[in-house]
């Protein structure tokens, strides 16, 4: 597979622009690619991907609780 890229200028806007050509040879073959999975390949725990993004999640929520709350109790004090 030979991957080329061209560039074209758009009429309307001037803009040039890129574009990715794919050319495919007989004979040459494709490598193996890995494929994106969401679950561990072993088994033995949940990804760990997943486990710092719902941290992530938590401190976001916790914070704006957090501002909300104080929030709150400025206003009633005021």
């Amino acid at each position: 597979m030979v991957l080329g890229i061209s560039t074209a200028q758009s009429a309307l806007t001037g803009v040039a622009m890129k574009e990715t050509v794919v050319q495919k040879h007989k004979g040459i073959s494709r490598p193996k690619e890995s494929e994106l999975t969401l679950a561990p390949q072993n088994g033995n725990g949940p990804d760990p991907r997943l486990v710092e993004f719902v941290r992530l999640l938590a401190r976001r929520a916790a914070q704006e609780r957090y501002e909300q709350s104080a929030q709150e109790h400025r206003s009633k004090n005021s």
